[in-house]
């Protein structure tokens, strides 16, 4: 499994879900559950700068453990190539 890659598609995909899950919560005028990730997302609030706010963590929290795992993925496996 390709580290890289994998690491790139887990970013974008949960960056991609926080964006949208904000946008669709500021536009119903809720966001009761989404509020809670401002404890861990520094300046994220439910609104649309905070959708651009949770892409970003979102992308950089969803690479690194998309990285980890396939990292741990291949260690297991024994398909690690030398760097």
């Amino acid at each position: 499994m390709n580290v890289k890659a994998f690491a790139l598609a887990a970013g974008l995909l949960l960056g991609f879900l926080l964006f949208v899950a904000t946008l669709v919560e500021t536009a119903r005028d809720e966001g009761h559950t989404l509020i809670l990730l401002s404890v861990f997302f520094i300046g994220y609030s439910i609104s649309y700068l905070g959708s651009l706010v949770a892409l970003i963590y979102g992308f950089v929290s969803g690479a690194l453990v998309g990285a980890a795992f396939s990292w741990l993925y291949n260690r297991l496996a024994g398909k690690v190539r030398p760097a």
